[in-house]
């Protein structure tokens, strides 16, 4: 499969966080800006409550819907959905957006100029994805919150039962999963990175995996998730 003729830059990552029911809606949303199509990922956040936790409440049935999109409608709809969707508002969801480098699979016929709408947080925010055995999530964004973190969303996942495939970068894939999906400000990305590495020994083989990107605009990451 080759990669489209568009240019590779002009695409964008498109991550919503809503609550559970919601992210139905978003993709809907989503079409009335020429936008059609999306992935929704069950997921599961947290709440940083001591006694929400000692009565085992505290985990929240999260969505996360992903869109790929060209970056002036990628901006356009996360400022509409912030919008609509109140995001600006503590506990009603986040969204953000990362450039891409390659896009295999996209229809061409889709892409149209939108005008960009300004706003949001632009360039001041690192994702960070942590990938380690199921059951140690909760480590991993409990380590996140004392280092500064505001919020994490964790999602469940497991590698292929292929005997080929095993192994990835010296980890065990086909036992599940938690994958960790962390944003947080430029200026912690580093301590809270150090920290999860610290607790987890990261750097290790087969414990895990973890990255950061770039975020290029954001909404409600501010408020608690």
């Amino acid at each position: 499969m080759n990669p489209t003729d568009n240019n590779f830059s002009e695409f964008n990552l498109n991550v919503i966080i809503v609550k559970h029911g919601f992210a139905s809606a978003v993709i809907d949303f989503s079409k009335q800006y020429g936008i059609s199509g999306g992935t929704i990922i069950p997921a599961r956040g947290t709440a940083n409550n001591p006694v929400l936790k000692f009565l085992a409440l505290d985990e929240i049935h999260k969505e996360i819907v992903i869109i790929i999109a060209e970056r002036e409608k990628s901006y356009l709809l996360l400022a509409e959905i912030n919008k609509k969707f109140e995001f600006f508002k503590p506990n009603k969801g986040i969204c953000f957006s990362m450039l891409l480098d390659k896009i295999f699979g996209i229809n061409n016929s889709s892409i149209n100029n939108q005008t960009i709408f300004e706003g949001g947080d632009i360039d001041m925010f690192n994702s960070i994805f942590v990938i380690v055995d199921k059951g140690k999530g909760n480590i991993v964004v409990d380590v996140s919150s004392e280092a500064g973190a505001r919020g994490a969303t964790i999602i469940n996942a497991r590698g292929s039962g292929s005997k080929d495939d095993e192994k990835i970068f010296g980890i065990e894939i086909v036992p599940e999963k938690d994958m960790v999906l962390i944003v947080v400000r430029k200026e912690i990305t580093e301590k809270v990175c150090n920290a999860i590495n610290l607790k987890l020994d990261i750097e290790k083989p087969g414990a895990g995996i973890m990255f950061v990107h770039e975020v290029c605009r954001a909404y409600g990451i501010n408020k608690p998730v």
